[in-house]
């Protein structure tokens, strides 16, 4: 009887480990917008403060240029709750107008590390994640925007 629960929870263990979280999407997330509230449309040095430090309190910011209006965190590890070994995102901020600026572009990227199988190899599966990607809009959103945009 021992053996076959020690069996029964290593499987799950194995099985858990292989699987990406429910919430992720194995294809590019692509870019949402968020128009500006009132205060920071046509305020470019007020929208990228906000944009900046709602990032930064969450996230490692990896990449910032304020001169093109771009912004690119670090990976995260463990996000919505996934394996912290296993499971990774990020999000980048991109700025079309920096002069006089009316929305700003957010896109969210999701991986999960694979123990690969029968008909692939190991490594990092790139994708999104739906809820990770509605905690930053709606983050983001609150700080910036006008309405909070729908999934």
């Amino acid at each position: 009887m021992n053996k076959w629960i020690l069996s029964v929870a290593l499987a799950g263990l194995l099985f858990s480990a292989g699987c990406a979280p429910t919430t992720f999407v194995q294809q590019q997330s692509g870019w949402k917008s968020i128009e500006l509230r009132e205060g920071l449309i046509k305020n470019y040095d007020a929208a990228w403060q906000t944009v900046v430090d709602t990032i930064a309190r969450d996230y490692d910011i990896e990449l910032v240029d304020k001169s093109s209006g771009y912004l690119r965190t670090a990976w995260a590890y463990g996000i919505s709750g996934g394996n912290a070994q296993r499971y990774r995102g990020r999000l980048t901020v991109k700025f079309s107008d920096v002069k006089t600026p009316d929305k700003v572009e957010i896109k969210t990227d999701a991986a999960w590390l694979s123990s690969g199988g029968p008909f692939s190899y190991p490594g990092w599966v790139p994708g999104y994640d739906t809820a990770f990607q509605r905690d930053i809009f709606t983050a983001l959103s609150g700080r910036l925007g006008r309405t909070v945009p729908k999934d």
